[in-house]
């Protein structure tokens, strides 16, 4: 009577992909998502405000999230616009290409334009890149039609799963005990790039929540 999902890591940029079948569990609308239930007492699921952006503004040096609005509403602001159409113009930016009159909007879109443009030249001159955490090579030669929106792109998916990588890791090591702790009956259930879910035990206390919530926001201190 259970479903497990399949994730491969054999992907372009190491973003694994998840499905069973035909079945994409990292991508299931809310209506799907109801065959999802708890084995303990709920499902308790982690989503974080505009991850990208966050992760971003970690990899080119810009702090400026650290007041702990949301990204979207600051950007909103920025814009003059409602949120939605601010969440699609940021990513419009972002991986469309940055003009000068976007730099001029944000020190973050100039800082984000350096660092595009400092891998671009660095896998150029050197066939290569390596990802920020596990130190991964990409190689030119292994892409086609490469260019540096692409590139930045797959660094971005690749900073994204590494530092993912490490918080499983780390809550794995926490829910089963690994460092003294007693071990728990809540479980990591699913994985979804920007999200975790959790069967989360009533007899594991909300201690475990705040603990588990401590670990995804471990090295991003700019989340509100």
């Amino acid at each position: 009577g259970k479903l497990y999902s399949q994730y491969n890591l054999l992907t372009t940029t190491g973003r694994p992909s998840n499905s069973f079948g035909t079945v994409n569990f990292a991508a299931l609308p809310p209506e799907k998502r109801k065959a999802i239930v708890p084995e303990n007492d709920y499902l308790v699921e982690f989503d974080f405000d505009a991850y990208h952006l966050r992760l971003i503004s970690n990899l080119v040096g810009y702090d400026g999230f650290f007041s702990g609005e949301s990204v979207h509403k600051h950007f909103a602001k920025v814009y003059g616009c409602e949120y939605d159409e601010a969440k699609q113009k940021t990513f419009q930016i972002l991986y469309g290409g940055i003009r000068e009159e976007h730099k001029k909007l944000s020190p973050f879109f100039s800082k984000t334009y350096d660092y595009i443009n400092k891998k671009w030249n660095e896998i150029n001159r050197h066939n290569c890149v390596f990802t920020d955490i596990y130190r991964r090579k990409l190689l030119f030669d292994n892409y086609e039609d490469l260019n540096r929106n692409k590139l930045f792109n797959y660094l971005i998916q690749a900073y994204e799963t590494e530092m993912n990588i490490k918080k499983i890791l780390d809550i794995q090591d926490y829910l089963l005990g690994k460092h003294g702790g007693p071990v728990k009956k809540t479980k990591l259930v699913l994985y979804g790039y920007d999200s975790f879910l959790f069967d989360f035990a009533n007899e594991d206390g909300v201690e475990t929540l705040k603990q588990i919530k401590k670990i995804l926001e471990n090295d991003i201190p700019w989340l509100p």
